[in-house]
């Protein structure tokens, strides 16, 4: 006869409050090192309990005392630190130009990438040659412990989170309907996540980047799409399966050009750097490139002027809407656009402070990414160490097999 264990509640809530106390210093460490007396203060808990805790992370290899802290008086607090090496993630990027993968360590910062080419290649072969890298990176840079939180995969959107699907992004078509996270299980990992590229750079941009000190704010990728997403009281908003947050797919105008997306006008038709382009190459063939287009707007270039700011009034009215419903604390911008972008910039601020509906009680800045032009690789492998961190996921430890299993840094 099968006996059942009963928990208290008491102790259910006293496992759990532990947990969670737990859970909330190791995100406090991913953004600095901190002493135990200050973690006890950020938390609200007794130094006695805080000492508790941490000495719990320091035996199981999370935590690492660093070096002591000059004081002026008494005894010299010592910083606590997240261990870089307790584990590894992985990390793959697809998108309409190619792949890339990399590994980063449990801070987030990338210890190595890799392109992969995939130019030509059926879907079949890119998988192959994919998972042929990833092998590679496991078994030439896995973690002193061999544990790996994961892999985390970002392509264009709309995917769906919660299965693991690429769903049907415009000029993807090679990729539409495709499980990848069921494609990547042979590579023995437990966590394989699927996230579209803006929801990843905008958790990066929430743990490392210009989203750091706002509690609710929206980014944009302003590429050959229009990706964004929000963070709303330190959370990312995804709405049910992960479908939200597509501001790029928004209409500005009832009457426009027809979007891939089926409906009119979307903010993507006027912004998009492909749209701003086409505009501009109508009148000179000799701007090829958005570098270019920028260079001639911060020179002074009448038609690159006019343009640059007939994008900013388009990306502005989106974001006023984004803010007028959800009162947001900032604005992130990413992207092509960050080429040069104190222009675009400056003009989406002005926009914003003259008609969004809180501008009379405050406001609200418009940043650009200081994430630098290439963050998508650490937005992927950011993806499952974001789980972890939200207590989600565990690592896993993973056997190489020994005939393909190489050195360690």
């Amino acid at each position: 006869m099968a006996v059942e264990t009963v928990v208290s509640a008491p102790m259910k809530n006293a496992k759990e409050m532990k947990a969670g106390n737990r859970l909330h210093v190791l995100r406090l460490l991913r953004r600095e090192s901190l002493s135990r007396s200050e973690l006890a203060d950020r938390i609200g808990l007794t130094r006695a309990a805080m000492s508790l805790i941490i000495g719990d992370l320091l035996v199981d290899g999370l935590v690492l005392e660093a070096a002591r802290r000059k004081s002026a008086a008494g005894r010299r607090p010592v910083p606590v630190e997240l261990n870089p090496e307790y584990a590894y993630s992985l990390g793959l990027t697809i998108s309409r130009t190619g792949s890339e993968a990399g590994v980063a360590d449990m801070c987030g910062r990338l210890i190595c990438r890799q392109p992969i080419d995939i130019a030509g290649l059926s879907r079949q072969q890119s998988l192959r040659r994919m998972k042929e890298c990833l092998r590679e990176l496991m078994c030439k840079y896995s973690s002193p412990t061999g544990r790996w939180l994961g892999l985390g995969i970002s392509t264009p959107g709309p995917v769906d989170v919660a299965a693991g699907t690429i769903l049907n992004p415009p000029n993807f078509d090679i990729w539409h309907d495709v499980c990848l996270a069921a494609e990547m299980k042979d590579l023995g990992l437990a966590n394989v996540c699927l996230e579209n590229n803006a929801q990843a750079l905008t958790m990066a941009e929430k743990t490392f980047g210009a989203g750091r000190q706002s509690k609710s704010f929206v980014l944009l990728e302003i590429e050959a799409g229009i990706g964004s997403g929000i963070v709303i009281k330190d959370g990312l908003y995804s709405g049910w399966r992960g479908f939200g947050n597509e501001i790029g797919h928004t209409s500005i105008d009832l009457n426009g050009p027809l979007c891939s997306c089926g409906l009119r006008g979307c903010v993507e038709m006027y912004a998009s750097v492909p749209r701003v382009l086409a505009k501009a190459q109508k009148k000179s063939s000799r701007i090829t490139d958005w570098r270019t287009f920028m260079d001639r707007a911060t020179a002074g270039d009448a038609l690159c002027s006019r343009l640059l700011k007939e994008q900013a009034q388009a990306l502005g009215t989106a974001i006023v809407n984004v803010i007028n419903v959800l009162e947001l604390d900032a604005v992130v911008l990413t992207g092509d656009v960050l080429y040069r972008g104190e222009m675009l910039r400056a003009d989406i601020e002005r926009i914003l402070s003259e008609t969004a509906i809180n501008r009379w009680l405050r406001h609200v800045p418009v940043l650009l990414s200081p994430l630098g032009e290439r963050p998508e690789l650490m937005a992927a492998a950011g993806i499952p160490a974001e789980k972890f961190f939200q207590g989600l996921v565990e690592p896993t430890k993973v056997r190489l097999h020994k005939k393909t299993a190489g050195g360690k840094r």
